[in-house]
């Protein structure tokens, strides 16, 4: 209902382009559906060949502890690429056509990161030199460049700090897809919405095989891939203050780990392990947002999951409404 008072009330911005670019949303969200589906048939395929190439991670929250095929993002990154050369070749909007670089540039630094296994300081190397590059197309001033550099190496990078348990990341950034493409709509930010509105129907299709019990993991191509198209849609369209209210566990993760272990370390400390019972234990070692969940409530990892996905779904909801009102 507030979706729909609000396109009616004449609010919303743009409203004639948003009627320009209606064949450009029909053909964008049908062809995410055709990726949506490609992406759920593929995905187990693909899982096959990594565990065929020895390209798997162990599930340590399992008393078996199962060969879990790594780097699903192979099958999220082109989907992604795929779609934004779509709608940048029927609507020649330049920004489009600079988000789908930050995508590759931030997908194929998880890819070297799967392979290679980076260091923290590499990868901050890394991520200020890809940041620097994405940012110069964007003609800011150099007021605002520092900010902005901080804000396109956070966002490429957040999405892959909170994980760790089936389901958690991908669960978790399909619902800030979904939150994030409707804030979009709200907005009038069309292109935008259609391209988040993708990302979030190929997400979906590759979280049925991600969900507890996980059968592939995204690995950081996957993760990162997401970071790179949030950082490049909120640089070139300027849409932070849709995006970062929905990170709020992902920015509270941080500062968890950031405090105890380090920014980008996590990866080199001890796993949460299992007791008797399959319930979560925390380590010592470093504190992260789910460790101190898991403190104050212990839970199996399939509880825990389903814990953030709600607080990340309430959070997302309370954003709708609270925009739709000030809007």
């Amino acid at each position: 209902m507030l979706l729909v008072r609000y396109l009616y009330s004449g609010r919303a911005h743009n409203f004639n382009m948003m009627g320009q670019l209606l064949p450009v949303g029909i053909a964008s969200v049908a062809l995410s559906l055709a990726l949506s589906a490609a992406t759920y048939i593929i995905t187990p395929k693909i899982g096959k060949i990594m565990l065929k190439k020895r390209i798997f991670g162990i599930d340590v929250h399992k008393k078996s502890r199962p060969k879990i095929p790594q780097m699903g993002g192979v099958v999220i990154l082109p989907a992604l690429l795929f779609l934004l050369i779509f709608v940048y070749a029927i609507t020649n909007a330049l920004p489009v056509l600079l988000v789908a670089a930050s995508t590759a540039a931030f997908g194929a630094y998880g890819l070297l990161d799967d392979v290679k296994r980076l260091g923290k300081y590499q990868k901050l190397l890394l991520s200020a030199a890809m940041g620097t590059l994405l940012i110069i197309p964007s003609n800011t001033g150099l007021l605002f460049f520092v900010p902005l550099l901080f804000l396109t190496i956070s966002i490429g990078n957040i999405f892959n700090l909170f994980a760790g348990f089936n389901g958690l990341e991908v669960g978790c950034t399909t619902l800030i897809s979904f939150f994030f493409s409707m804030l979009c709509l709200l907005s009038g930010n069309m292109v935008p919405f259609y391209l988040s509105f993708g990302m979030f129907l190929v997400l979906f299709a590759f979280l049925m095989h991600n969900k507890y019990p996980a059968r592939i993991f995204p690995g950081n191509i996957g993760t990162f891939t997401v970071g790179g198209f949030f950082a490049g849609i909120c640089l070139y369209y300027n849409l932070y203050h849709l995006l970062i209210p929905l990170t709020i566990l992902h920015i509270a993760d941080v500062a968890f780990k950031g405090i105890s272990a380090g920014y980008f370390s996590s990866h080199e400390k001890l796993p949460t392990k299992i007791n008797g019972r399959n319930i979560l234990v925390p380590g010592r070692d470093y504190l992260s947002l789910s460790r101190f969940v898991l403190r104050i409530r212990p839970m199996t990892e399939k509880q825990l999951v389903f814990f953030f996905w709600s607080v990340l779904a309430l959070v997302g909801s309370a954003t709708l409404i609270v925009f739709g009102a000030l809007a």
